[in-house]
This record gives C-alpha cells, structure tokens and sequence, in this order.
C-alpha cells in the first residue's frame, strides 16, 4: 500500500450535523504512517462558504479554516449531513464548487444528508449511495435515477463513497484508511481513538 500524504477537507455549514463531520475529522487526522518516523498521513481543515463562524445543529459553533475562495487543494472531499444540507442544495455557488472541484480529487465523499448534496452536484445514473435512514425515501424520490441502497454503513462506488447518518461516517473513514493506506493502519487508527465497532 501507498503511503503518501493525502489532503481532506470537510466542509461545513450552518446547522451540519456534529458528528458527521468531527467523527471523520479525528479518524483521518489520527492515521498514522506504520512505518519510519509515525507522523500523521492526512491533512485534514473544515473549510466553509464564508469565514463566518458555523453553528452546528446542536449549538456549537464552529471556526472553518478556509473558505471556497481560500481552500487550498486536497484529495479528498468530505460532506456531512444535517438539517443544513436543505440549504446547502440551494445554493448554486457551493454547487458549482463542489462540481468544479470533483474533477481534481481522488474521493467524492459525503455523511448522512450529505448524500443530498452530492446527487445535486450531479451523480451518474446508477450510481450506489447511501443515507441516514430516515432520509432513505426522501433521497429515492428526489434521485430517482441513483441506486439508493438502505442497511449500508458506508457504500463504495469507486470515485464516490457514501456513508449513513452520524456514527457510520467513522466506519466511513476507517474503511477510506484501509481503502487506500490498508487494513492494519484502519485498525490501529480505530484502536488508538477506542473505536470498537470497526474490525
């Protein structure tokens, strides 16, 4: 398996879904290299459409390290969920960004109700995903044409993957590390932040 760095930037928005975006955050920022010095293996910012304070769906407020205008470029792509994404879908620029910048990662990615946001950006028919389970319906009837797949953790379609609501965007990220870095450094990440359900 490679070992090269990789870039995640997570995007955040007014009423995100906390976990959906913390939950992946301390997974890739906590993988490590296996072998040589041990240092981290993934950069990982919350970036934001403006440099505006977020409120997260429960409160918390949140300070995003870039903005569209100031993202630096990464890898990967992370979209978590929440009561937030209605509004992210309407919001052309955010679209068109997320559109634009599909072209130049290697992983489309998104939690919970992000999955709404990522069949707005324009998913290929066909294409598996996944939602929280109480958005399963709702995301069959707007998205006809994607193959919208219930009782998943995490779906892998290739370029795009999808994990359900809240917890399983952890199982998400553990299953990106082994994805893309192996299954014993997944595993050591899952054992250093005591995550039991991986294995």
């Amino acid at each position: 398996m490679e070992t090269r760095k990789r870039s995640v930037a997570i995007l955040i928005f007014d009423d995100v879904e906390l976990l959906d975006f913390a939950g992946p955050f301390e997974v890739f920022s906590s993988a490590r290299d296996m072998h040589g010095d041990h240092g981290r293996i993934m950069d990982v910012f919350a970036i934001a459409e403006t440099a505006a304070p977020i409120r997260c769906r429960n409160g918390l407020v949140v300070q995003p390290e870039h903005t569209l205008e100031t993202c630096p470029p990464f890898d990967i792509l992370v979209v978590p969920g929440g009561a937030g994404t209605i509004a992210v879908v309407q919001r052309p620029n955010v679209i068109d960004w997320i559109r634009q910048r599909t072209t130049e990662i290697e992983l489309l990615t998104s939690v919970c109700t992000g999955s709404f946001v990522l069949a707005k950006v324009g998913l290929p028919a066909g294409t598996p995903v996944t939602t929280y389970w109480e958005s399963i319906a709702q995301l069959r009837a707007a998205y006809p044409e994607l193959e919208v797949r219930e009782d998943s953790r995490w779906v892998d379609a290739g370029p795009i993957i999808n994990g359900a609501g809240v917890s399983a965007g952890i199982d998400m990220a553990l299953y990106i590390l082994s994805k893309l870095y192996g299954a014993d450094v997944a595993r050591t990440t899952a054992i250093g932040i005591e995550y039991d359900y991986w294995n």
